[in-house]
């Protein structure tokens, strides 16, 4: 690995600029579970590339899965806000729910046992932090997609502690509210911060909240014009979730989503999925 500093741009990633994409021979530091069904991986860029992302953006991973030479593309949003104290450091959440994302684990186990690189592309996705921060926010997660919405949360509350922002987080299991502990632990620096997590399905060992994200959200909220909505999950979850909450006033210019992207309405349904 070529680690000359000259090699890669030395970035402070001011929010005011888009970055531009680069690829970083990067370090698997380390592989760690957060619950039964998610990892922790954590990245490290070559010395002397100081990488520059916006939060909510996210990241290309190649990695070979066959040892037959040939690398695949994978794609997931960056776990953790760019801190200049630690300007080469990425963090992503893997959830090990499918065959491919086992092999894809063992692999990325492989390389920090080996001290051996994956090729990083970044930064990715026009779902990036772009809103007025004196405007009310609402950051809506499923799943793994936790993993853009903390980043989202911890940049505004970074800029601004007592910004009016409400964070909803659903999770089919009781165990994968891995990060309940950490959210909960801003509570008390963040005045106007709301947390609420929702379990898909009522559960004896589960005193929250339960049912699809929208009705639990329409509960809260008599009216939802202008506030800045982020949110991460399946299409069906993202299309749904904004065609529910229209009812309450969400306009669909002011929501943000990757889905936007990757999945345009235009070939999906708006069912919704929890």
């Amino acid at each position: 690995m070529n680690n000359a500093a000259s090699v890669y741009p030395v970035a402070t990633c001011a929010n005011t600029t888009t970055p531009s994409m680069v690829s970083y021979d990067c370090q698997v530091i380390a592989v760690m579970p957060l619950s039964a069904d998610t990892i922790q991986v954590e990245l490290q860029s070559p010395a002397g590339a100081a990488l520059c992302y916006r939060a909510g953006q996210y990241l290309q991973l190649e990695i070979e899965l066959n040892n037959d030479g040939q690398a695949q593309s994978l794609f997931y949003s960056i776990a953790n806000g760019f801190n200049p104290d630690k300007p080469r450091r990425l963090q992503l959440f893997i959830q090990n729910t499918s065959e491919l994302a086992d092999q894809i684990i063992k692999r990325l186990w492989a390389h920090a046992d080996d001290n051996t690189t994956v090729k990083v592309t970044l930064p990715m996705g026009r779902a990036f932090l772009q809103t007025d921060l004196g405007l009310s926010h609402l950051l809506v997660a499923a799943g793994s997609g936790i993993s853009q919405i903390k980043c989202l949360a911890e940049a505004i509350l970074t800029q601004k502690s007592d910004a009016d922002v409400n964070l909803y987080w659903s999770n089919k299991n009781v165990d994968d509210f891995f990060l309940a502990d950490e959210l909960r632990g801003w509570l008390d620096q963040n005045k106007n911060l709301k947390l609420t997590f929702i379990l898909e399905s009522a559960n004896a060992n589960w005193q929250g909240r339960c049912g699809y994200i929208y009705q639990v959200i329409e509960q809260d909220f008599d009216n939802l014009d202008g506030v800045q909505t982020y949110l991460c999950g399946s299409p069906q979850m993202v299309y749904g979730t904004i065609d529910k909450l229209k009812a309450i006033g969400l306009k669909e210019q002011d929501c943000y989503s990757d889905v936007f992207e990757y999945a345009p309405r235009i070939n999906q349904d708006s069912s919704v999925e929890r």
